[in-house]
C-alpha cells in the first residue's frame, strides 16, 4: 500500500508542475515545467500499472 501511494503522490506532483502558474520572474520555466510535469505523471503511472500487474498476478 505504501507504493501505491508513494506513486500516486508522484503523479499528483507531476499535475501540479504542469499546472503551476510561474510568476513573472520565472516565466522563461514555464515550459520546462511543463514538459519535466508530464515526463513525470506518464512514469508514475506506468509504474502505478505496472504495480498494479504485479499484484493482480501475485494473487493468482
Amino acid at each position: 500500500m505504501s507504493k501505491f501511494l508513494n506513486y500516486l503522490g508522484g503523479v499528483i506532483g507531476g499535475l501540479s508542475l504542469i499546472y503551476v502558474l510561474a510568476s513573472e520572474l520565472l516565466q522563461g520555466l514555464d515550459h520546462l515545467l511543463n514538459i519535466i510535469g508530464i515526463i513525470v505523471v506518464i512514469v508514475f503511472a506506468v509504474a502505478l500499472i505496472i504495480n498494479g500487474a504485479r499484484s493482480l498476478i501475485s494473487k493468482a
